[in-house]
């Protein structure tokens, strides 16, 4: 098993999930052109695909610790790339809305146990905030 697989092993693990409960998920090892600079994953709409970024922190940052097919390492990186899933699933699911998405992602890893009190959370409450900030400006 690659090691891409094993995080995605590890991460449908946390979800409570299995590759047939999630939208087509691809890697790609390196960010599209066109795709934010910011961006650790992002949907096709019309495909229905998820694709994460490996070459992006989270994922690289889970990928790195994964040394044994037999157990899952670094649980906060797995979780973080948990709700990144969970925030392009939204997508699919209900279109662009970056808040929905956001909140979406913010709700699972506090079900995941990264609350508000937590790095991890606070990271991306302040991706959502400046998403939300560019959005609103003309």
């Amino acid at each position: 098993m690659s090691v891409e697989t094993m995080v995605l092993v590890c991460v449908l693990d946390l979800l409570g999930r299995n590759a047939q409960q999630v939208p087509r998920i691809e890697i790609l090892e390196e960010r599209p052109r066109g795709v934010s600079a910011n961006a650790a994953a992002f949907t096709d709409l019309d495909e229905r695909v998820i694709y994460l970024i490996a070459s992006a922190s989270p994922f690289s940052e889970a990928r790195s610790a994964q040394s044994s097919p037999a157990q899952c390492r670094e649980v906060t990186a797995l979780k973080l790339v948990a709700s990144i899933i969970v925030h392009e699933e939204w997508h699919l699911q209900h279109g662009p809305d970056e808040e929905g998405a956001y909140r979406a992602a913010l709700r699972e890893l506090q079900r995941l146990g990264l609350g508000p009190d937590t790095p991890t959370y606070l990271g991306v409450q302040r991706a959502m905030l400046s998403v939300l900030e560019a959005q609103s400006k003309p």
